[in-house]
């Protein structure tokens, strides 16, 4: 499959960016001393309702307190960075995951002699407001940069916003069944549901996928299918084989494969380690129907 230029992609075609083309550089989406932003995916890509990039906090970056009008994710890749998000102040380690509600004040610190990076997503996506501004960011004086806080808990009640992810979290593999979808098309998976309506969300959810490599799988261990929201899928580890309307590709630890709305998407692994993604989808999946596979179809007669 031929990589499509990141400013002049065809409509409904899945596309594969790379991680070693991300560059960072100062951003107006993060106001502060010391950070950097690589943008991934936004409008220009073909993404109607999110925007996806890696924010990078040098040793000692600061960012002051602002809000957005949408909603934003995190996701903890590397460091220890501080976050501050209404009145709740956490301490940070790789794996950490969070929402910043609708127009909630949050701020940002590393404090520590290493730099942090994490993985972000602004949904729906950032436009100016009232004919101001491009990245929808309003100061927030009266959140602090934060100095310290407490580990991330998410089983306690009074803290929430944030949780963390291991790898025992998951269940054994099998068939997948989460909102939206029930069924045997997609096997051999696992999923953690992280950012979702139960933690908060209203626009869009982030959870965590793993197919673990089994020679006798089927060709496709995710059977192509589309979705009425645009897709998200962020390589932490192991290859993957990617499958559009008879096109294929590949993607690699470090890489982000995007399917917009109508695209036609499945996948099988390559690789001997697991697969590991970090998944996006925006805006929240309906409670059925929002899984489209095309073999569902197969047995019945097109007459248009």
């Amino acid at each position: 499959m031929t990589q499509v230029a990141e400013n002049t992609r065809a409509p409904h075609m899945m596309s594969v960016y790379r991680g070693q083309d991300r560059q960072f550089a100062e951003h107006p989406s993060e106001p502060g001393q010391g950070v950097r932003v690589a943008p991934f995916l936004n409008h220009e890509q073909g993404a109607t309702h999110l925007s996806v990039a890696l924010v990078e906090l040098q040793p000692g970056a600061t960012v002051p307190g602002h809000r957005h009008p949408f909603e934003e994710s995190f996701f903890v890749l590397e460091g220890n960075p501080l976050v501050a998000i209404a009145d709740k102040r956490y301490a940070l380690k790789p794996h950490d995951f969070g929402l910043v509600p609708f127009a909630a004040g949050h701020a940002w610190n590393n404090p520590s002699d290493t730099p942090a990076r994490f993985l972000r997503v602004h949904t729906p996506h950032p436009r100016p407001i009232g004919g101001r501004g491009t990245a929808g960011v309003f100061s927030a004086p009266e959140i602090a940069v934060p100095v310290d806080g407490v580990p991330v808990d998410e089983l306690d009640p009074v803290k929430p916003f944030a949780g963390h992810f291991e790898q025992s979290d998951m269940a054994p593999p099998g068939s997948i069944s989460m909102p939206g979808y029930h069924g045997t098309n997609i096997q051999n998976v696992q999923i953690r549901m992280m950012v979702d309506d139960l933690l908060g969300s209203r626009h869009h959810t982030m959870f965590i996928v793993q197919f673990t490599p089994n020679p006798g799988a089927i060709p496709q261990t995710a059977k192509e299918h589309i979705h009425p929201f645009d897709e998200v899928y962020y390589l932490l580890s192991g290859q993957t084989k990617t499958f559009c309307d008879g096109e294929t590709n590949h993607a690699a630890a470090g890489d982000l494969i995007f399917a917009p709305v109508g695209a036609s998407h499945g996948f099988t692994p390559i690789s001997k380690e697991p697969v590991c993604w970090v998944e996006l989808q925006a805006p929240l999946p309906p409670a059925s129907d929002a899984f489209l596979f095309h073999n569902d179809w197969a047995g019945h007669t097109n007459i248009g």
